[in-house]
């Protein structure tokens, strides 16, 4: 069977549960036009009116994070999008998934666990050219301090309580890194929004025993 190509069964299954905290202001983008009558040129995205931040972008968030320190580490590291070899995935596809590889990580949407504040912050479109102003725009940014629901699943990769591969060290290193001191997600980085913590959490591990998964270990992420 080709590397990592293992879901034709279930060893184990890790959940990881916490809250998530913006420590700068967020904004995570809609993607699309603002919705008729707005007053702000780029929304937040939102789901049933709620802000939400995709699960999408979190995973986007750490195989970006995880590609960078696997390099460094000198690890080879495939393009998601180019054919790999039979039996030669790197170990960020075996973590991440690619074009042939389902996703061994499944992170949910996540939603504020209380009313989250909205508040907009103009901007300005400097003309490269001449130097001066091109236009004002007008978007939204969730404020600092909001707190949010987290859960991520982890499927055959062992990482608690002790990492069975490189993948599960590369995973151990990015909840690290996500606690402290913090990593990144959404729009407008380069000026310090997106900033966001993960505390409050903790791990459980599941194993199949006697047909049924059943908790074998928990406790806390560190």
């Amino acid at each position: 069977m080709p590397k990592y190509e293992d879901f034709d069964r279930l060893e184990c299954l890790t959940r990881i549960v916490g809250t998530l905290v913006n420590k700068t202001p967020l904004r995570v983008g809609s993607g699309g036009e603002p919705p008729v009558g707005s007053a702000v040129d780029i929304a937040v995205f939102r789901v049933k009116e709620k802000p939400c931040i995709p699960g999408s972008s979190l995973k986007g968030m750490l195989r970006s994070v995880a590609e960078m320190h696997a390099k460094a580490e000198g690890w080879k590291v495939h393009p998601p999008w180019e054919q790999e070899p039979d039996g030669e995935r790197c170990e960020i596809c075996g973590i991440f998934g690619d074009q042939k590889l389902a996703s061994h990580v499944q992170i949910y949407d996540v939603f504020p666990e209380e009313t989250a504040r909205i508040f907009v912050k103009p901007g300005v479109a400097i003309n490269r050219d001449f130097g001066s102003v091109e236009h004002v725009f007008h978007e939204e940014f969730v404020e600092p301090g909001t707190r949010w629901k987290f859960q991520m699943d982890i499927l055959n990769i062992q990482v608690f309580p002790s990492p069975g591969d490189n993948r599960g060290r590369l995973l151990h290193t990015l909840f690290q890194m996500l606690r402290n001191p913090g990593l990144q997600v959404g729009a407008r980085k380069t000026i310090g929004a997106g900033l966001i913590v993960l505390s409050e959490a903790t791990w459980e591990l599941y194993k199949l025993e006697d047909g049924q998964l059943k908790l074998k270990e928990r406790g806390p992420l560190s």
